[in-house]
């Protein structure tokens, strides 16, 4: 599939819908149940480059997204156990966010992060929206990642069968990763859940990071498409 030509708008007004992007929704209530063991979720240390060897960036690290003109931070590169792909098969594998970090935009242009929890009835809306887009979107350059932050039971990490029940039950067609209580994600600002993230590879500047989720998921994605085919690195 080819993907579709980015709108022609301005970069300050494209900047200004990032900034402004809606997400609807807020998190739901937990269950009161026990839930299962939490899946173990060890610290793991990121890929320090990408796959063509470039270091990941160490200026400007931080948790801010854009406002408007205004720069965000770039992202810290963080590690995940996860199943890239949804491929089960191949077991967990290690996922960075280095694997991502695109300066050319040759391979990648836009990283959508969702972070999610299994007892969230949006989080479940938000994740058959994005199966449904999802080869669509990679088409376009976008690179899809879900975190999984809490299991059946808030504010407890997800337990093995949450985590693979969820991808079952969703048919998941992306990636889909363990951050246990968003130990590494909280930073953000993870308030609730779904929480969302739009990320430009070629700098890994936070484009936006909002609560709730998307009420049309490939329109928000392009945001960031949009921005990055159109707009000059900020870094």
């Amino acid at each position: 599939m080819r993907p579709l030509p980015a709108p022609s708008i301005p970069v300050a007004a494209l900047a200004i819908a990032l900034y402004g992007a809606g997400v609807a929704g807020v998190a739901a209530c937990s269950s009161a149940a026990k839930g299962d063991a939490e899946f173990p979720d060890p610290d793991i240390t990121p890929a320090p480059a990408n796959p063509d060897g470039v270091p990941y960036p160490t200026d400007n690290i931080g948790w801010t997204a854009r406002k408007g003109t205004i720069r965000g931070d770039r992202i810290a590169n963080m590690a995940f156990q996860g199943y890239a792909d949804s491929n089960r098969a191949a077991g967990l594998k290690t996922v960075s966010l280095a694997d991502y970090f695109d300066p050319s935009a040759a391979r990648y242009k836009a990283i959508h992060i969702q972070i999610s929890a299994t007892w969230c009835s949006i989080c479940a809306s938000e994740t058959r929206a994005t199966v449904a887009a999802r080869e669509m979107l990679v088409a376009e350059g976008a690179v899809l990642l879900q975190v999984i932050a809490q299991g059946a039971v808030s504010p407890n990490g997800p337990s093995l069968a949450d985590f693979t029940g969820w991808m079952d039950k969703h048919q998941t067609n992306f990636t889909v990763l363990l951050d246990a209580r968003a130990k590494r994600t909280a930073p953000l600002g993870v308030a609730g859940f779904p929480f969302n993230v739009l990320i430009d590879p070629r700098t890994m500047e936070i484009l936006t990071a909002n609560l709730g989720a998307p009420t049309d998921v490939p329109k928000y994605v392009r945001l960031a498409l949009t921005f990055v085919g159109q707009a000059k690195p900020s870094y």
